[in-house]
């Protein structure tokens, strides 16, 4: 046995959510999977702890199916024996995802289906110790080579909707106000096919449209819808006539696959949960089927959308293909075989394949389903040659999907495959179910119910022969998926392709506005409402629609606002939408292939209204050439129309800085400084700190930037940038300067000297900023205090101290000078108030040899007499008084003892005083 590696290798599967190239335009896309841009969710609680999913190459394929061939022929059954790698990553069995197809093999081998292999791993341990288990397992299999992909095996959940029975009891207290199509007795319970506005808080007219439909195409057993869901109840007295019948198997031998298909005993469909053919019925999958077509006309329970009307040969065909089912083993109801289930009911015939199932949380789609859903759509109706079959009404296959339960916008999985038409839900008025998924990926909307209403709910079969109502986008989903089957009995035949059916599906709308209905999720649940009258009338035409009316091109900074007529159109009345080129350059109806274009479907606009629609994603202060044409629901486009705009040009935005005293911090100091923005065009607006922040911090308060400055960088002088930038890119930046210092106490640098002041003069002025300074160049505060007598009072006004005298005699000042950091120096400040303000002391007395003259410091000389009692003078002299030397010095050693009158005559003035000679 050839025992070399299996080389595998991880290529990687998942799903690119990015914009195609549009050269500069920044213009939104319209495929739904390019246009959200957003990180893909994996909801890994949703998978298999133990299966991984490779898809080989096709070299390494064939040696796989050698290897597999050759243990099953040997001895040994062990799948995975002398296939190193899958040893080394403890794998226990390996098989094909799409199993061996018989009749229809060659078909699944060109579409490399054959090439999928889910590989199991040891089932040992907890589910957390499993999923480590099986990611190590990956990361190994990403080393080597010969696989194109992997991915987890994913294990939708059945909706959690319970279903509410409905007893034969209530039949008579249903009411309706219109003739009814069908006998059937619950039918006027379904306000979904017609809603007559008797429900509360319902609409009239907030349904499918269905017995307007009816009056031209009620469903035929040539087309056969396959239900991928719970299974249906295949012995339900509504359902069993428009059951689909494998007459090959039901006729065959047990056990055998009599018809060559692959599949074993699959009379209805397959059981892909269980891998065996009994069907066993299910609530969800059993009321899903009653929707697309339970039987009309017969007299006895609920009606179809294409379930006939009770003659031969009408009512769409069910085929069950079961992928939830009670496990036995613990009696839980669980999912799988999905991609599986929806390759089968194309190659059993099946034309429109119907799921209300998905992943929730994730928006991963496994490419394995991608492929087996492109299998669908190419290969439905068709043979092994890809020739539509002579018995099959439609050559190509269509797909639905219901958009998902979590009431969320978001890529929901796998309804969000572009390929699909996936479906939202609405209740009894027009409003989106609370329930229902949202975002530009969907298709249409449907009723899908509402609980909070009574009987509100979608009501269908349920197993047993019971009726009952549910409410989901799972409900939402059958009316669309039997609204496909009417259209393709209405039309249907050799030649009536998938497309055409896509074509009628999605323009059959209803004239009531989605987006008017649901303003907040304008764009975000669907085209608008299916209408099955629409879908199964009008007849293909090659007319195409009349030219544009513009109204008028509005310009704004990243777009420009157009506005124009509804195009009347001879054979459809109106337009369907539009298509709007842009381009830099003048356009010519011949450039069209080569530039962007949006497509605007307006299908609930009526001739005379206005349309409008904003061009985004264009830039700023920019020509651009449009031109805009009209297309029906056929495809057919009119002539185009030319219009020219220019965006608006945008401004920066400002920062304006208020005026602040430097900002200079130490120690434990913080700062606060607001910053206002604007913008002049209006704009949001964003904010950042550039390069370093040197402990800045900046926090928005609606218009203004508040910064928060504090120490934590070391000593020296910094700036931190500040930029403001709006959605459009405008720029402002700006420079915030601050230092981080050592703080250091004031220092006195001159000494006061002793002041002599008249109590009779003016006050005494000293700037006190000459006698202290600080390092920092603080602003220091000053303050005083009278430490001797109180015969002078002081007051500081900024650095300014003012003395007055109040009485003669000595005291003293302390003066204070303190940093903002609290700091200080000290400074004593003597002073003696004088009587006189010529002399303000003589010295001593009695004097024996000297008397010294303490003269006021502005003097530079003065006349000085002595006169004894008698007023005989006794001495007399002028005296030069330098600055700076107030004291002068008289010899009185001459003088007899006793009593003296000292004389000082200076600008003008004149000092007496007497004295004591010894």
């Amino acid at each position: 046995m050839n025992k070399k590696y299996i080389l595998l290798t991880l290529l990687g599967v998942s799903m690119t959510l990015g914009g195609c190239r549009q050269d500069d335009l920044d213009l939104p896309v319209q495929d739904p999977e390019q246009l959200a841009i957003e990180t893909i969710v994996d909801n890994t609680e949703e998978t298999l702890p133990n299966v991984i999913r490779v898809r080989f190459s096709e070299v390494e394929g064939e040696r796989i199916e050698h290897l597999l061939q050759e243990q099953r022929e040997s001895a040994n059954k062990s799948e995975t024996h002398s296939i190193p790698i899958l040893e080394e990553i403890k794998a226990t069995h390996m098989e094909r995802v799409f199993p061996h197809a018989g009749k229809y093999e060659e078909r699944t081998r060109r579409a490399g289906l054959h090439l999928w292999y889910d590989i199991t791993l040891e089932n040992e341990g907890s589910e957390a110790e499993l999923m480590a288990a099986r990611d190590r397992a990956m990361a190994l299999i990403e080393k080597s080579s010969g696989v194109t992909a992997t991915e987890l095996v994913y294990t939708p959940k059945i909706p959690q909707t319970k279903a509410v029975k409905f007893e034969m009891g209530q039949v008579r207290s249903l009411r309706s106000a219109t003739t009814l199509p069908m006998n059937d007795p619950m039918l006027p319970g379904q306000w979904h096919y017609h809603n007559d506005g008797s429900l509360i808080r319902s609409k009239v007219g907030a349904d499918i449209n269905l017995f307007e439909a009816w009056k031209n195409e009620s469903g035929k057993s040539e087309v056969i819808v396959s239900i991928v869901d719970g299974g249906i109840d295949v012995k339900h007295e509504d359902l069993k006539d428009n059951m689909y019948i494998n007459e090959a198997e039901l006729n065959g031998v047990k056990g055998k696959d009599d018809d060559g298909n692959g599949h074993v005993d699959d009379i209805y469909g397959y059981n892909f949960y269980l891998r065996e053919g009994t069907i066993n019925p299910v609530d969800h999958g059993t009321h899903v089927a009653g929707t697309v077509a339970a039987r009309n006309n017969n007299g006895i329970g609920v009606c179809g959308v294409a379930g006939g009307n009770g003659e031969i040969g009408s009512g769409v065909k069910l085929m069950s293909c079961q992928t939830f089912d009670v496990d036995p083993r613990d009696k839980k109801l669980k999912g799988s075989g999905f991609a599986q289930a929806i390759k089968y009911g194309a190659d059993n015939g099946a034309v429109i394949s119907q799921n209300s199932w998905g992943t929730p949380g994730s928006t991963r789609i496994p490419l394995s389903t991608k492929e087996a859903i492109d299998y669908f759509i190419k290969n439905a109706g068709c043979d092994e040659q890809g020739n539509q079959l002579p018995n099959s009404p439609m050559k190509g296959g269509v797909v639905i999907f219901a958009a998902g339960n979590e009431g969320t916008d978001y890529m929901a999985a796998p309804a969000s495959y572009s390929k699909v038409v996936s479906v939202s839900a609405m209740s009894t008025d027009f409003r989106v179910s609370p329930y229902s998924n949202r975002g530009d990926w969907i298709s249409i909307m449907a009723p899908g119910g509402d609980i909070y209403q009574h009987r509100g709910q979608v009501l269908s079969t349920l197993p047993n022969n019971e009726y009952g109502y549910m409410q989901g986008t799972s409900m939402a989903c059958p009316h669309v998926s039997g609204i496909a089957a009417l259209i393709v009995s209405k039309f249907g035949g050799q030649g009536f392709t998938a497309d055409e059916l896509i074509k009628r599906l999605k323009t059959a709308i209803s004239a009531v506005d989605i987006n008017v209905m649901n303003p907040e999720y304008a764009g975000r649940l669907g085209i608008g409402y299916i209408d099955a009258a629409a879908a199964i009338s009008g007849k293909v035409s090659t007319t195409a629609p009349e030219i544009v009316r513009w109204d008028k091109v509005t310009s704004a900074h990243t777009g420009l606002d157009l506005t124009w007529y509804v195009a009347a159109d001879a054979d459809d009345q109106k337009a369907f939408g539009y298509n709007i080129y842009v381009d830099k350059e003048p356009l010519s109806k011949e450039k069209f292939v080569k530039v962007h274009k949006v497509t605007v479907p307006k299908p609930a606009a009526k001739i005379g209204d206005i349309i409008s629609y904003q061009l985004k994603g264009l830039k700023p202060d920019t020509h651009y050439y449009l031109a805009i044409e009209a297309y029906d629901r056929w495809g057919n486009v009119s002539e185009p129309i030319f219009e020219e705009g220019k965006t608006l040009s945008n401004h920066n935005p400002v920062i304006t800085v208020p005026d602040h005293q430097a900002i200079r911090l130490s120690d434990n100091d913080s700062y606060d400084l607001k910053l206002s923005v604007s913008d002049p065009d209006g704009h949001k607006w964003t904010h950042k700190i550039e390069g370093p922040s040197h402990g800045v911090t900046v926090e928005r308060v609606n218009d203004q930037l508040k910064l928060h400055f504090r120490v934590v960088v070391t000593q020296g002088s910094y700036k931190v940038k500040i930029v403001v930038t709006d959605e459009l890119g405008g720029r402002a930046e700006k420079d915030i300067e601050f230092e981080i210092y050592q703080n250091m106490a004031p220092k006195q640098i001159k000494s006061f000297e002793k002041a002599y002041l008249p109590i009779s003069r003016n006050p005494l002025k000293i700037d006190l900023s000459t006698y202290f300074s600080d390092a920092n160049k603080d602003i220091l505060k000053y303050t005083v205090r009278n430490i001797g007598t109180s015969n002078a009072t002081a007051i500081i006004e900024d650095a300014i101290m003012t003395v007055s005298g109040t009485a003669l005699g000595r005291t003293a000042l302390e003066i204070t000078a303190t940093d903002p950091k609290g700091m200080q120096a000290k400074a004593i400040f003597e002073i003696e108030v004088v009587k006189d303000e010529l002399v303000h002391v003589i010295y001593p007395i009695p004097v024996s040899a000297t008397l010294n003259i303490r003269f006021a410091s502005h003097l530079r000389q003065a006349f000085v007499q002595i006169f004894t009692l008698s007023g005989e003078e006794a001495l007399s002299r002028t005296i030069a008084l330098p600055e700076g030397q107030p004291v002068s010095q008289l010899d009185v050693r001459s003088l007899s003892t006793g009593t003296y009158i000292l004389r000082v005559d200076a600008e003008g003035k004149e000092y007496r005083q007497s004295f004591i000679k010894r």
